[in-house]
């Protein structure tokens, strides 16, 4: 019985260190890739310079202001821990996502796959509603024109943007939310 409970205690003692350890971590977004908005490719009209048609703009606009609107995409983020080369993971059962522009929220939502964290790049493929940010609690429409007229101006909109997460992860007593949202940095040469 004693060995058990110094497994028990060992095994949550570990888990503790882990959670410490990647909440202290750097995360760096690498790339962003198979970007789908309710279906539409984003990546390929961005490939060929084939903008959306006025059908389509319409379409992703009222989705997205009746709270229907999904993203899809797949995730090559980098975690740096501060002391490297431990075999360290994290289990996330949720992440909780913020999309800023210059500063100022704008989208938001939340990826509800159990997915595994480790030192090093990590491929995450994420299905996720995107939901307009709340100011003082109503849709915060700033935040989406500010977006908008980013995209419209075809230039590289990441010197603008900043990506957030807040990550929610299993533990011995159940899944705790981390307390604020985690900065991502941009990717290198933005």
């Amino acid at each position: 019985m004693s060995g058990f409970v110094f497994l028990f205690v060992a095994t949550h003692c570990r888990q503790a260190q882990d959670i410490k350890a990647f909440t202290e971590a750097t995360y760096r977004l690498e790339s962003v890739e198979d970007v789908q908005l309710n279906g539409v490719d984003m990546e390929q009209r961005l490939q060929t310079g084939q903008r959306l048609t006025a059908t389509e703009r319409d379409s992703l606009l009222l989705t997205l202001t009746t709270d229907r609107l999904r993203l899809s995409a797949r995730l090559s983020l980098h975690v740096a821990l501060q002391e490297p080369g431990e075999d360290r993971s994290l289990t996330v059962t949720s992440l909780r996502w913020l999309l800023q522009v210059d500063g100022d929220d704008a989208l938001t939502g939340i990826v509800e796959e159990t997915m595994v964290l480790q030192e090093g790049l990590n491929t995450i493929p994420i299905n996720t509603p995107v939901l307009l940010t709340q100011e003082e609690g109503q849709p915060n429409y700033a935040g989406l024109n500010r977006l908008i007229t980013l995209i419209a101006q075809q230039g590289d909109i990441r010197q603008n943007i900043t990506f957030k997460i807040k990550p929610t992860v299993k533990t011995p007593v159940g899944n705790i939310e981390a307390p604020n949202y985690i900065t991502v940095s941009k990717p290198a040469g933005s």
